[in-house]
């Protein structure tokens, strides 16, 4: 029963095809809508995404090719027939010529046991019609059925037949036992196939012309001998004395030897000195400094600012001048030196200091005051803008005299008494046009925008439809060539972009 089925198998497209493949399938399978506004990380995810994706693809599509592909194609001849060649079907011709054209190890199956009811010799007639077939392939032939009959055997009771096969041996032919029942020998056989077929197949490639090219990069040069000294490797002495007290040692059974010289030590490392340590570990840099005197490595690195050295600037004697300097002061202040008498106030100074509390207290209360009567929830009024109020009159004047105690019965006629109106006086006509009578004509006649109404009711009326009616007429009142205003008839925030769930009001 086979075990396997050619259909199944992968089919290996050409080179061209293998790449439009792949290619396709990232196309589809990843991203490939990008955008110069994105930043450069996604811009570079999006494309080692599509990198990284091929290069997965080819690797899977190979290893199933490569898996899937029969790495050994085992043709069965369906029995060639000891009979000439002009009497064979069409199914024993086939099976002639794949033997005579193709490239590979014939195995030549022979049944000692004659079970299959063609005796050993009309095999061998067999064998020695279709030699010819065999010439430059690797040959094997494979003496079945062994767990009914064995070589041995077969020896001792037909030494005839032996003789036969022992003949094949003599040529050169490769002769193994095997049995398809037992499973006996058949890796065997398989393996020695295998392996004179692919030493057939390197040999042809060897006598290729470009074995030459390629064996001068894998070719290893082996120094030839110069002369007949033999040059036997050199072990130091002292290797060969520590084997010989090592191979002592354990001759003698003992357990406690002396360190073995030979032996190299582990470097303790600093992370094995934090360990054992634990806590009372400190990290010490300047302790595997190679300096010429190890008393150098702990010295004091001096410390320069502005290219130049600290050290040069300190004083040695500084610490006993400040102990001068701290003695001093302390003399100073036992002896009363910052001791200072305060001055009674006279009562001039006393009456300043009493004023300035009450100025102090006046500004905090007028600060309440204000916070108190400011004006909550209202916007504050700018100076500029607030109604200008009126800071001189008359009235005032005269009862801050009265207050002063100043008469002010008696002003009729006074200048700060006669006052000049506001408004503004209606110009003088520049001509009066009498009429017969004698009366000025545009002071007759009534105004068109007056004649016809006959009240205030009806003025305040027409002022109002005449309104109503104007408004139409300035919606374009300010277009001019003053007005340079580009209007946008189709907003771009409006009018692009895709159309996603929950945008349709907007197009």
């Amino acid at each position: 029963m086979s075990h396997y089925n050619f259909k199944k198998i992968t089919p290996v497209p050409t080179a061209k095809d293998f790449v439009d493949i792949i290619l396709s399938k990232t196309q589809r399978k990843t991203p490939t809508v990008i955008h110069k506004n994105f930043k450069i990380s996604r811009i570079r995810r999006f494309y080692m995404t599509k990198v990284k994706y091929t290069q997965q693809n080819f690797h899977d599509r190979l290893t199933t090719i490569l898996s899937e592909f029969p790495k050994l194609e085992v043709i069965d001849t369906p029995g060639v027939l000891d009979r000439p060649f002009d009497q064979m079907n069409t199914i024993e011709l086939q099976a002639i010529t794949a033997l005579a054209h193709i490239r590979a190890a014939i195995i030549f199956f022979l049944d000692i046991s004659e079970t299959c009811g063609l005796p050993m010799t009309q095999q061998l007639k067999i064998y020695e019609s279709i030699k010819p077939l065999f010439s430059n392939k690797p040959l094997i032939v494979a003496c079945n059925k062994v767990d009914v009959t064995t070589l041995e055997e077969l020896e001792q009771n037909f030494p005839e037949k032996r003789a036969l096969v022992a003949q094949l041996e003599r040529d050169g032919v490769p002769v193994m036992q095997m049995s398809t029942l037992t499973q006996k020998g058949v890796m065997e056989i398989k393996k020695e196939a295998c392996d004179r077929l692919l030493a057939m197949r390197v040999d042809a490639k060897m006598r290729t012309k470009k074995a030459d090219s390629i064996l001068n990069r894998v070719h290893v040069a082996m120094p030839a001998p110069r002369d007949q000294k033999e040059r036997i490797p050199f072990i130091p002495e002292s290797v060969l004395k520590a084997k010989e007290k090592k191979k002592e040692a354990e001759a003698s059974g003992e357990t406690e030897t002396e360190e073995d010289p030979m032996e190299v030590t582990k470097k303790k490392l600093e992370k094995d000195i934090e360990e054992e340590l634990q806590d009372d570990y400190s990290l010490d840099l300047n302790k595997n400094k190679d300096l010429e005197n190890d008393e150098w490595k702990y010295d004091k690195i001096p410390q320069f600012w502005e290219g130049y050295n600290v050290a040069d600037f300190v004083d040695p004697d500084i610490l006993k001048k400040l102990e001068e300097l701290e003695a001093e002061e302390e003399e100073r202040e036992a002896n009363g030196f910052y001791k200072y008498d305060i001055q009674e106030e006279d009562d001039a100074m006393k009456e300043i200091h009493r004023l300035a509390q009450q100025i102090r207290e006046k500004k905090i209360i007028n600060a309440i005051n204000a916070k108190i009567d400011k004006p909550k929830g209202k916007a504050v009024m700018p100076r500029a803008t607030k109604k200008r109020e009126r800071e001189r009159s008359v009235s005032r004047l005269r009862s801050e005299f009265e207050d002063l105690g100043v008469d002010m019965s008696d002003v009729q006629g006074c200048h700060f008494t006669r006052t000049r109106s506001t408004s503004r006086a209606r110009p003088p006509i520049k001509k009066a046009r009498l009429d017969s009578e004698g009366r000025v004509r545009s002071s007759s006649k009534t105004p068109r925008d007056q004649s016809g109404v006959r009240d205030v009711k009806m003025a305040k009326k027409m002022k109002k439809i005449g309104k109503k009616a104007q408004s139409s007429m300035n919606k374009d009142g300010r277009k001019g060539e003053g007005d340079r205003h580009v209007y946008d008839l189709k907003p771009k925030h409006l009018f692009c972009g895709k159309r996603g769930l929950g945008s349709a009001n907007r197009r």
